[in-house]
């Protein structure tokens, strides 16, 4: 599987589309006025694979949620275009209502982007597509299926509007705590909408593949290429230069 070969550069044919955050601008805390992750939801190191074995053997991680309700939470397709800083974060908010015994329903992404960008094929960053979210929501699938604008009626706008998030935190700057930041997070079950500069990439953070190196599995926006559509990442791929983590959506129906 080429998602194997870690340190290979995005594959050819794939887009991706991050602009790195500008942190001078838009510091830890300011996005959406979300709060800093806290240190107290940190779990020390020396509890990591003791928690790490526990959530396999009671199947109880992200991966586990995905593979219970493929249908709906298979990956999504960001289609060639660089709009995967959108499709992180929708797909992030998809594993949170999943968590949360929501109804399923695949989420549109393209409606994210497009509201940010003025339905552009441009670069952003992934805390800037879920402040969209918190702000306004994002529609089922079936409401906007593709990038364009068109689609955004009045009814996708009030379908938008039952599935914002309601409670994120905004990660660090710092790689090394934005790590530890996101590894307490996966081992929590709560997903992590992951910029990596090194990839020019954004993508959802679902498990941990291994501690020891530090494997990251994320649910990825290129379709089902490879891995049913995951990509591991490790070293630099495995640290997160941009971070933010959706913990709560609104309870609501399709």
């Amino acid at each position: 599987m080429p998602d194997r070969n870690y340190n290979t550069p995005v594959p050819a044919g794939f887009s991706t589309g991050l602009i790195p955050r500008d942190y001078a601008r838009h510091p830890v805390g300011s996005m959406a006025f979300a709060p800093a992750f806290p240190d107290s939801e940190l779990i020390p190191e020396d509890e990591w694979p003791a928690r790490l074995e526990a959530n396999r053997k009671n199947k109880a991680g992200l991966l586990d949620l995905r593979e219970a309700h493929y249908e709906t939470l298979r990956s999504l397709d960001q289609d060639g275009l660089g709009l995967c800083w959108a499709f992180s974060s929708t797909k992030a908010v998809m594993y949170v209502r999943a968590r949360m015994n929501a109804a399923m329903v695949r989420l549109s992404a393209w409606w994210v982007a497009g509201k940010v960008v003025g339905w552009r094929d441009q670069g952003y960053w992934g805390s800037a597509s879920l402040a969209q979210i918190v702000k306004e929501g994002v529609p089922a699938e079936s409401y906007c299926p593709s990038y364009k604008s068109s689609y955004d009626t009045p009814d996708c706008r009030a379908n938008a509007a039952t599935h914002k998030v309601t409670e994120w935190w905004d990660g660090s700057n710092d790689p090394t705590l934005a790590t530890k930041q996101c590894v307490s997070s996966l081992l929590r079950g709560i997903p992590c909408v992951v910029d990596l500069n090194d990839m020019g990439h954004s993508m959802c953070a679902i498990d941990i593949g291994s501690l020891s190196p530090l494997e990251i599995i994320y649910d990825n926006s290129w379709g089902e290429q490879g891995e049913k559509g995951l990509y591991r990442g490790r070293g630099a791929r495995a640290r997160p230069d941009g971070l933010v983590i959706p913990r709560v959506s609104l309870p609501s129906p399709v």
